[in-house]
């Protein structure tokens, strides 16, 4: 029951008429995906004292979407919340992401909630398009989002045996080359250099913390 609970919380949702994503095509989501995904981003959600997805499942009409990217690569993309269809936020997780050692993908979802609760605008993927600034707004929100990940893992680490604060530097150093390939930018490596550093600094400090006040505006 409880992993049924998870998972009816979570809905197929595959971006309107849109059946592809950075190129590759979104499938709906088995049912082990759906509920792999349950049973990791319930503890987030509680730990973010927002309401679980059990609480989600019996008291409101609103899901969080969630569907599968088909590639092998790992990565994962959040979106905001939408009024139709009523979601709280939505998920896109690769083929690969779900394969993915449980506290690396947790570590993930919890850099997409860093997102979400710190309302960051989403910005172009295409990175040979990006002005200096665009780019500089990129690496600046993804800088947060790990550290907001980071604090968040760091937080649950006593309640749960899968958080681990590390998992954010070790998907880091591979996650970008798995995505991006050999042909990697030097600007962008220097970028990942700079994450993998400052995700690594923010596990071994001994605060926690997660985010401003003000900015602790959930999708919930």
């Amino acid at each position: 029951m409880r992993a049924l609970s998870l998972a009816t919380a979570l809905v197929v949702f595959l971006g309107g008429c849109s059946s592809a994503f950075q190129g590759y095509s979104i499938r709906e989501s088995r049912g082990t995906e759906t509920r792999r995904i349950g049973e990791v981003l319930d503890p987030l959600l509680v730990a973010l004292d927002l309401p679980s997805l059990k609480s989600i499942t019996a008291a409101s009409p609103c899901r969080i979407g969630f569907a599968v990217v088909r590639t092998p690569k790992v990565n994962v993309w959040s979106s905001p919340a939408s009024e139709a269809p009523c979601l709280y936020f939505s998920l896109l997780v690769t083929e690969g992401a779900l394969a993915a050692p449980t506290d690396e993908l947790m570590a993930m979802l919890a850099h997409e909630l860093g997102h979400l609760t710190l309302r960051h605008t989403p910005q172009s993927t295409k990175q040979s398009a990006l002005s200096e600034d665009a780019w500089r707004t990129i690496q600046r929100q993804e800088l947060e989002a790990d550290r907001f990940a980071v604090a968040l893992l760091k937080r649950m680490t006593a309640s749960s045996s899968v958080a681990s604060c590390e998992a954010m530097g070790r998907f880091l150093r591979r996650g970008v080359v798995d995505w991006y390939g050999a042909a990697i930018s030097a600007r962008l490596e220097t970028a990942v250099t700079e994450r993998v550093e400052s995700a690594e600094a923010a596990c071994a400090s001994t605060e926690v913390t997660l985010a401003p006040p003000e900015a602790m505006q959930g999708p919930f």
